[in-house]
């Protein structure tokens, strides 16, 4: 779940709805172009969420969870895998794949404002989605790369540090 202060997204992988505090409506995401979404996370007024089962990632209108544009989405392409999940930490997208991570931010550019940080990649994936969290100005998750999973690491800068022991 992530919120703007007026609306309340909830990703339900793949059904979204949106709670409207200020008409005190919830209703379903039903705009054609909302492709669905696995884990949402808000960033500088807009919605950010992962399409399941793909390398993609969409935002939403600006300040409205509600409207998704046809053209409104990217792709996590620094290896072939599949996106998981993604959380925002300091104005800054990191997009978890099963063995990467890349990082993104709202560059504001005119016809899709994020873009991807040169040089943020991580060769190191995440296990299990949900294990992803914010704690002590950092991130940390549960991660699986070539040489093994079940890992606990924390992004030192865009460097994944192991926390966890064998």
């Amino acid at each position: 779940m992530a919120d703007n202060g007026t609306q309340l997204f909830i990703a339900c992988n793949p059904l979204g709805y949106i709670y409207n505090a200020g008409t005190n409506v919830f209703a379903q995401i039903s705009d054609v172009d909302y492709a669905g979404a696995q884990a949402v996370a808000y960033l500088d007024g807009y919605f950010v969420f992962n399409q399941p089962n793909s390398q993609v990632f969409w935002i939403s209108q600006l300040l409205d969870g509600t409207s998704v544009q046809p053209l409104d989405f990217a792709s996590a392409e620094g290896s072939p895998d599949g996106l998981g999940t993604l959380i925002v930490d300091h104005r800054e997208i990191f997009l978890f794949g099963t063995t990467s991570v890349e990082v993104w931010y709202d560059a504001d550019t005119p016809d899709f404002p994020m873009a991807r940080i040169q040089g943020a990649f991580m060769e190191v994936g995440c296990e299990a989605a949900y294990s992803v969290a914010k704690l002590d100005n950092s991130v940390f998750w549960l991660g699986s790369d070539a040489r093994g999973r079940g890992i606990v690491y924390r992004a030192n800068g865009y460097t994944p540090a192991r926390i966890s022991t064998n």
